[in-house]
């Protein structure tokens, strides 16, 4: 006598699998929103602390040479006018988070002698949120 077995398909069905798809899309709608912001308030923290990084290495230099650097580029370049120099930072140390240069003035303004400051997310002067710039001798004060 032959008996019958049960033929089982193995593998999920559409329904089954539209419905994993749906479930991945609503979790990807909730969680995606608070990580972007996580990851923006992380560059902004790291933009502060390469801020406050390039001061320490600028009044490094003003010690050693008696004078401010010209420019940014001068704390991981040699300048012309400079003997027994050494690099105080890699040329990769002058880029913000979002890829853009920091900017440096001498004389800042407000008495300072030097002002670093990041043109944000946007890498344009002013803005709002993540796109406002980020100055480290306003977080001094």
């Amino acid at each position: 006598m032959k008996t019958k077995t049960a033929r089982f398909r193995r593998g999920f069905t559409l329904v089954e699998m539209m419905a994993v798809v749906v479930i991945i899309g609503i979790l990807a709608a909730v969680i995606a929103p608070k990580f972007f912001t996580q990851v923006s308030g992380a560059q902004r923290t790291t933009a502060l602390r390469d801020i406050k990084t390039l001061e320490s290495q600028v009044t490094m230099f003003r010690f050693q040479h008696s004078r401010l650097p010209e420019e940014l580029r001068d704390l991981a370049v040699e300048p012309d006018n400079v003997q027994n120099y050494k690099p105080y930072l890699e040329k990769g140390a002058l880029k913000d988070p979002w890829g853009n240069d920091y900017q440096y003035r001498t004389p800042g303004d407000e008495g300072r002698d030097f002002e670093i400051w990041s043109l944000g997310a946007d890498g344009k002067e002013g803005g709002e949120g993540d796109a406002s710039d980020i100055k480290g001798w306003k977080e001094d004060e």
